[in-house]
């Protein structure tokens, strides 16, 4: 039952947060619950969290995610410059168009990210 303990850590861990965080971030966070749990288990039960509808992966550059214990539809913003990511509010008309989409194609959801340069790295450009 160890492999179920470990996937409910790391569960936890995503929902303990509303940032985005990467798999790094998780795996610090759950050896200070579980110290023996190793990177690749975190991965593995990250990418299971994804598969059973728990989680979602957020890409947010080449081979680089974000995860996010909110499964509800929503849309990402993500930073070009540190890759943090947040979620982004979006126009009621395009928030009706996407899910008059998804019901047109018979899809269970969508994923819409939009990538920019944060306000906090803005800032620090502006300084």
């Amino acid at each position: 039952m160890n492999y179920s303990r470990q996937r409910e850590t790391v569960y936890n861990v995503l929902r303990s947060t509303k940032e985005h965080p990467s798999a790094d971030w998780i795996y610090g966070e759950c050896k200070k619950i579980m110290p023996s749990i190793g990177l690749a288990t975190v991965y593995r039960n990250l990418e299971q969290l994804v598969l059973q509808g728990k989680a979602i992966k957020v890409p947010v550059g080449q081979d680089k995610y974000r995860y996010d214990a909110d499964i509800s539809l929503h849309c990402h913003g993500a930073c070009t410059v540190c890759g943090k990511v947040w979620d982004e509010e979006i126009s009621a008309t395009l928030n009706d168009a996407l899910n008059a989409e998804c019901e047109k194609n018979h899809s269970d959801g969508f994923s819409l990210t939009f990538f920019r340069v944060c306000e906090d790295c803005m800032a620090k450009q502006e300084q």
